[in-house]
């Protein structure tokens, strides 16, 4: 395995456990909203910035995939989910388009973070 596709599956991990710490907390439905956070929400963005920069130091090519693929990890789990909680019930997650908005505005940072890999590279520092 290259060292761009072991940076392209970590972000893809990342992406899962982004999704396990901060949407899934190792709760059922119905505790997920009143139980506690492993993390306050407010450490997804920056959590995704700095992963965005780590896994792109010195990558060569497109940076921009370690997000995507971070992004994808995410979406999937979040995906998996959802199928796995509505089917209990099928009303819960009623705004799910919503739950993919609000992680892609999350994580958005990722994409920062890998520019500014590319700009560090470009000064050679």
């Amino acid at each position: 395995m290259s060292s761009k596709e072991l940076r392209y599956a970590s972000a893809v991990i990342i992406g899962v456990l982004f999704d396990a710490v901060f949407f899934w907390k190792f709760q059922p439905y119905t505790a997920r909203e009143h139980g506690h956070d492993l993390l306050p929400w407010y450490f997804l963005p920056v959590l995704a910035l700095v992963t965005g920069l780590l896994l792109t130091l010195g990558l060569e090519g497109k940076k921009r995939w370690v997000p995507i693929a971070m992004l994808g990890g995410f979406f999937a789990a979040n995906a998996c989910l959802i199928i796995s909680d509505c089917a209990a019930d099928p009303t819960n997650h009623n705004l799910w388009p919503f739950e993919f908005a609000l992680i892609a505005a999350a994580t958005s940072p990722a994409f920062i973070g890998a520019g500014l890999s590319g700009l560090l590279a470009r000064l050679n520092v």
